[in-house]
């Protein structure tokens, strides 16, 4: 591990010019060779820009056009992008790494006049207890220095939530966890399970809904996804339990249900704690969870993804894009890209280019499977690099409508019995996966497709002969690719000869 930089008066031109070196590290040469992936009408290049690093929380275009970045372990550094050089800025001492440890920040939007970044990370104390800091530092040109101490809360080895972002007005917004204290969730004496709003020197703004309490809004698990839109709408990311991972509009003095209240009100209970209640409820909710994580809004040259929200996720390890409505308010689609690729994603920051930024999180204490690999932790840049032609885009589209209409039809007519992954019930509806009939000869297959089988007590498959052959075909052709060994298309032409044969 790198030992921290101390710029001393006494240093000497020799030492001077040693730890000024000291202050870059590439650990290995980045391979800068990209590949390729294709949205509706865009080509992306994917690009690892930075690599070895140590679980990076939190990401920040800064003033300079360089990619600013914290570490778990500390470190504050900024990244080229261009070249992959990076330069360590801080390294804090005092930082308590059980799980956590050095995770948001922020920098000050008046840079010129105010070259200062805030900073949170754990803390414990001499007693033991944890603590969650707001630092000030201030950037000399060179390093991150002269630290101030704007605001305390308390902390935990987990559910601390933390995303910092800092309002037009210049105020900053704290997302604070939890902390597993459910019943100071909504005390706005507590910080825990609440954005928090400050003045920029860690007073608390006169405007504030609870007056002497920094808290803005409540209700929240652990956010970790904080981010404002075009229009000046903030928006925010939370873990839920086992169920209700939710993204919501962030709105002064509002409560947002939990731990009442999970997602929607739509349990027994939470429906009775509504009726005295007043709780606002997600724009977008996740079961089984997804493990939100940092949140940002895109309005850049990808057509597909403007006026988005961009979400990272650690437990599904994928980068949603969720799009807004003209007013940014709701969201109105969803799509997941790089399931699965890259482990998981704890934070993404777009450029002014329109470039997209995502950072793995692997070397944190909840690694994957698979994972972490040799080069882990990773930042990855994600840009335009064309446009696909349109009769290509043309034919695109079509496949890509075509899959969607099979996945639609196998969840109507088959996943009832036969589940979304094929492996069906066990003694009461047979598994897709080890079936000899799916895999075996289409001329055997498509007859009890047609008119489906009953045992002597009326019980079996019914007959699908009322379906279309286009319609058959694109069942079990999704059936086979997605289940069988045998992952040969049966074609509508070949349904029609043998319903033909069969009339």
């Amino acid at each position: 591990m790198k030992k921290p930089i101390y710029l001393l008066a006494t240093l000497t031109g020799v030492a001077a010019f040693l730890t000024a070196v000291s202050s870059y590290r590439t650990p290995e040469p980045v391979h800068f060779g990209s590949e390729k992936h294709e949205l509706d009408s865009t080509v992306l290049d994917i690009t690892t820009v930075a690599q070895n690093l140590n679980a990076p929380w939190d990401m920040a275009w800064g003033p300079d056009n360089m990619l600013w970045f914290t570490e778990q372990d500390g470190k504050v550094s900024k990244l080229n992008p261009k070249t992959g050089q990076i330069t360590e800025l801080l390294q804090i001492k005092d930082y308590y790494r059980k799980r956590l440890g050095l995770m948001s920040m922020v920098l000050h939007p008046d840079w010129k006049t105010h070259p200062e970044v805030f900073i949170n990370y754990s803390h414990i104390q001499p007693d033991s207890v944890i603590v969650s800091k707001l630092v000030r530092y201030t950037y000399n040109g060179k390093i991150l220095t002269d630290p101030v101490l704007i605001y305390q809360i308390p902390g935990y080895l987990g559910h601390n939530g933390s995303r910092l972002v800092i309002s037009k007005d210049r105020k900053i917004l704290w997302s604070a966890g939890d902390l597993k204290q459910k019943k100071t969730i909504h005390d706005p004496a507590f910080a825990n399970g609440k954005v928090l709003r400050l003045n920029l020197d860690g007073t608390i703004p006169a405007d504030n809904p609870h007056p002497g309490s920094p808290a803005w809004s409540m209700g929240f698990r652990v956010p970790q996804g904080l981010t404002y839109t075009k229009n000046g709408n903030l928006f925010i990311a939370e873990h839920g339990d086992a169920t209700d991972d939710e993204v919501n509009l962030v709105t002064k003095g509002a409560s947002y249900g939990w731990p009442y209240i999970a997602g929607f009100s739509d349990l027994p209970e939470e429906k009775t704690y509504s009726e005295t209640h007043e709780s606002v409820y997600p724009v977008k909710a996740w079961t089984p969870t997804i493990a939100p994580a940092g949140m940002d809004y895109y309005d850049g040259n990808i057509p597909e993804w403007q006026n988005a929200l961009l979400l990272s996720t650690l437990k599904d390890q994928s980068l949603r894009v969720l799009k807004l409505d003209r007013k940014q308010e709701k969201v109105l689609s969803e799509e997941i890209v790089f399931s699965q690729k890259y482990g998981r994603l704890r934070d993404v920051c777009v450029s002014p280019s329109g470039d997209i930024y995502i950072s793995t999180s692997n070397r944190d204490w909840n690694p994957p499977a698979n994972f972490p690999i040799k080069t882990d932790d990773r930042i990855i840049r994600i840009s335009k690099s064309g446009t696909i032609p349109k009769n290509k885009r043309i034919a695109k589209t079509k496949e890509k409508a075509n899959a969607e209409t099979a996945a639609s039809l196998y969840a109507s007519f088959c996943e009832s019995c036969h589940k979304a992954d094929g492996g069906g019930v066990p003694g009461s509806f047979p598994s897709l996966v080890t079936s000899s009939r799916l895999a075996g000869n289409k001329e055997i297959l498509i007859p009890f497709l047609l008119k489906g089988s009953q045992s002597a007590s009326g019980e079996g498959m019914p007959a699908f002969g009322f379906l279309t052959d286009s319609q058959l075909s694109e069942i079990v052709s999704y059936a086979r690719s997605n289940f069988s060994k045998n992952t040969e298309n049966v074609s509508a032409g070949e349904i029609g000869e043998i319903r033909a044969k069969s009339k």
